[in-house]
């Protein structure tokens, strides 16, 4: 049974981590401050401190709970997909729309300028995208065991298909090239990003002869 000290622990860790995601974005992780973020909560800096020990630990918590939030969904119905063609395709599409989403653009933003110079990089990497990365990498493998996969390295096949859905679009949206981009052309984009993906990675159908038989 779960003790009442502990759910409010919970609940109160997943506050900071709420106020913390509003302040960043306002301020960005430069501007932002454990102490504003302690005022915003209503607590002491020390409160805040008990539950994550420096900023960057504050950060590395929002970036966890935002992928977790936007991906762990997408990887769900990676894993309950029986077709592995249409479910790169309806993947591609989920990635692509999570990574054009405001909220994700300003996170990869900060941890774009933040990253190298306060370890931030290394901090998030470690649990989310090494995480996530981990998890299509073993679809890619169950793939390749059944026979719709050609024989390939799934963790170099994992960082191509993200690096695919991050073109184009996405791209322009990150470095502000444009403000927005219709939901078509992220699609379009999408699904010529998975394209790519299985002409590279993907084997060809078995096609049935005129006798019955398959090619």
């Amino acid at each position: 049974m779960v003790s009442t000290v502990r759910v409010k622990t919970e609940q109160k860790r997943r506050k900071i981590i709420e106020v913390a995601t509003r302040v960043f974005r306002a301020k960005g992780f430069a501007g932002a401050s454990m102490a504003e973020i302690a005022a915003q909560l209503g607590g002491s800096k020390g409160t805040l401190y008990s539950y994550f020990p420096s900023k960057e630990a504050l950060f590395a918590a929002v970036m966890i709970e935002l992928a977790r939030r936007f991906a762990d969904p997408i990887f769900q119905d990676l894993e309950k997909a029986r077709d592995a063609r249409s479910a790169i395709k309806t993947f591609a599409r989920q990635l692509v729309r999570a990574l054009a989403s405001p909220e994700i653009l300003d996170f990869k933003r900060m941890l774009a300028a933040e990253g190298a110079r306060s370890g931030l990089g290394k901090l998030c990497s470690a649990d989310t995208r090494a995480n996530y990365q981990s998890k299509f990498a073993e679809f890619v493998r169950r793939q390749i065991s059944v026979g719709a996969f050609r024989e390939s390295d799934p963790a170099r096949a994992a960082t191509h298909l993200e690096g695919l859905c991050s073109a184009g679009p996405v791209h322009d949206l990150l470095e502000g090239v444009v403000d927005a981009v219709p939901d078509g052309e992220l699609l379009a984009a999408a699904d010529a990003a998975a394209e790519v993906f299985l002409r590279a990675y993907a084997c060809e159908p078995k096609r049935r002869s005129r006798a019955g038989k398959l090619a």
